[in-house]
């Protein structure tokens, strides 16, 4: 019972994912597919007709010896097979077409829908498993759209017309073939079971690795300096090994239907032989009824047999598909409230009342944050690593949601705000320059936003440049300004990278800035060269800064240390120091090392 309702319940998901495939997709091609449809028929039907063919060929062109009639007949012949060639491109053309764009279309909305998600999301799945669902679980889903469309329309029309013409000479024949079909349905039943399970855990074992060869690839000088090359690689072995035991499994229930198939047609084809024989000694049917017959079932055997292997490797298809759907269900955590406003000609007063968060229920990472960040002046967060401070960053923008409390700008809580016009107010620069593998141009542009990136004019990309200390070493280069920079920068130096990012905010003008430790991974000499760059601008914005080096944060308006998810101090730099609390132990050995350096 059990077993007939989780069968039950999978063949209501498969119809359900066919469906939305079809209604999200592919139906917006109706015409399309209702010309391709009446092609396809047209060319099943020539078929059946070429096939009917023979029954005069044998009767009165073999036995009767007319071969004027003969001639005729093989013109026809000649005929229709130029019509069904020239049918066939026509359907291939437009169904191919079709089916690819489906394809597209369905990785286009995953894309769209995946950025759109939280970052608790992303904290929560791997880029390279993504990256799978996008690359290999789409393309999966081409057996569907594409073998469906293209091929198995085909063969169904196919099929159903060399059945009727079968019927038509001889319908107890049809009954013999008949026989033996639910023989086959229980085994191909059977099949398709085992494949399914299968092909969940290949599928997972792909996207695992594709995920660990993307890691690979962006930690490779990781692996280089710690000369871990033999080891990934055997990591990536033994991946590719179950991949592979679990792939022949598949193939090996998938080819299992062959022999089956095999073995029933040829009871079949005996049948047909045996009672064709004895139907033409008893006068039922003539020789080239008989031989139209058996004409009509060697042309329906193909296209029938891959009808019962598709069935099979739809299962494998309709797995992926789950997997894809599963993303495009997901809901982001963080959401626009209906009636959200517009955070327009803002002045950049930010205030945290009360606020806790946690990652993980019962894990608190703050706990009553309460600060007020007046608009234009520069508030800085200092503390040991893993404090919380780049979390209280994150919120201001809501990459994440406060567990309690409330975050206002100028006055309004920030989840009364579209995320959108939010984040155009705001501004990140962070120690881990995100870069894209384009020219220095089109990354300094990026900070534009999607309306503005590409019309942007090279008056405002100098001034940005320049202000952030970067025009000097992107002129130096050979291609300027379309120099393409590799990915993540891997072309220019950490300060360079970093001034780059800069250049981008300063084109956003965003009024709020937020800047996470921008300058701590930099040499001395990058580091002026950045900090002059930070300087230009943190003018007339609202700052709040990361910093490790507590030199780079002395003229902050406000100062707040934070210990373990909470404010232990506040003040400015001379406040602090006559405290004599964390922040003047914190500077104190800082200034020590240095002078020991």
């Amino acid at each position: 019972m059990f077993g007939k309702s989780k069968k039950n319940k999978d063949a209501k998901l498969n119809l359900q994912i066919l469906r939305r495939i079809w209604r999200e997709h592919t139906k917006k091609y109706i015409w399309a597919l209702l010309g391709a449809g009446i092609i396809t028929s047209l060319t099943a039907l020539t078929e059946a007709y070429s096939v009917s063919l023979l029954k005069p060929i044998f009767d009165k062109g073999f036995i009767d010896r007319d071969s004027k009639v003969l001639l005729i007949l093989c013109a026809q012949v000649i005929g229709l097979y130029f019509i069904k060639g020239w049918f066939y491109f026509t359907q291939t053309m437009i169904l191919s077409k079709i089916s690819t764009k489906t394809v597209q279309s369905i990785q286009q909305r995953v894309f769209a829908h995946l950025i759109s998600l939280d970052m608790a999301f992303f904290n929560k799945n791997s880029s390279g498993q993504m990256l799978a669902r996008i690359i290999s679980d789409c393309n999966a889903i081409t057996n569907i759209a594409v073998n469906f469309i293209t091929n198995i329309f085909k063969d169904l029309i196919t099929c159903i017309a060399m059945f009727g013409l079968m019927f038509y000479y001889s319908w107890q024949m049809c009954l013999v073939i008949f026989l033996f079909f639910p023989i086959g349905a229980v085994a191909i039943g059977i099949i398709n079971k085992k494949v399914k399970a299968i092909s969940k855990t290949n599928t997972q074992q792909s996207a695992d690795f594709v995920s660990q060869i993307s890691e690979s690839l962006q930690n490779v000088k990781i692996i280089k300096s710690y000369c871990m090359e033999k080891f990934e690689a055997s990591r990536i072995k033994d991946i590719l090994d179950e991949m592979f035991r679990f792939s022949m499994k598949r193939v090996r229930n998938t080819a299992v239907a062959t022999p089956v198939i095999e073995s029933l047609s040829g009871f079949i084809m005996a049948g047909i032989i045996i009672f064709g024989g004895w139907q033409i000694a008893n006068g039922y049917l003539t020789t080239g009824g008989f031989v139209t017959f058996l004409g009509a079932w060697v042309s329906v055997y193909k296209p029938l047999k891959s009808l019962i292997n598709f069935r099979v490797q739809l299962q494998t298809a309709l797995v992926s598909a789950e997997r894809v759907y599963e993303i495009i269900d997901t809901k982001p955590a963080i959401q626009d409230i209906e009636g959200a406003v517009e955070l327009k000609n803002i002045k950049g007063n930010i205030e945290f009342k009360n606020v806790c968060f946690e990652y993980e229920a019962g894990k608190p990472i703050l706990k009553n944050i309460n600060m007020t960040i007046p608009a234009g002046k520069t508030v800085a967060l200092v503390g040991a690593s893993g404090g919380g401070k780049t979390t209280i960053a994150n919120l201001i923008p809501r990459f994440f949601d406060v567990s309690s409390g409330e975050i206002l700008i100028d006055g309004i809580n920030i989840k009364n705000i579209t995320q959108k016009s939010l984040r155009q107010n705001t501004s990140l620069v962070s120690q881990e320059v995100i870069l894209f593998d384009d020219t220095i141009r089109n990354n300094i542009a990026y900070g534009k936003g999607e309306k503005e990136c590409k019309t942007v004019s090279d008056d405002e990309i100098i001034e940005a440049s320049k202000s952030a200390n970067a025009y000097g070493f992107i002129t130096a280069m050979e291609g300027g300004y379309n120099t393409r920079i590799g990915e993540k920068g891997v072309r220019l130096s950490g300060g360079q990278k970093q001034r780059l990012s800069i250049a981008r905010a300063i084109i956003k003008n965003a009024p709020i800035l937020l800047l996470d430790e921008a300058t701590s991974a930099l040499d001395t000499e990058s580091e002026f060269e950045v900090q002059t760059a930070l300087d230009n601008l943190m003018k007339n914005r609202t700052t709040v800064v990361i910093a490790h080096r507590l030199s780079t944060i002395k003229n902050a308006d406000m100062i707040y240390v934070i210990e373990k998810g909470t404010i232990v101090e506040q003040g400015n730099h001379e406040e602090l120091l006559k405290k004599d609390g964390e922040y003047a132990k914190l500077y104190n050995m800082q200034f020590k090392q240095k002078k020991e350096a």
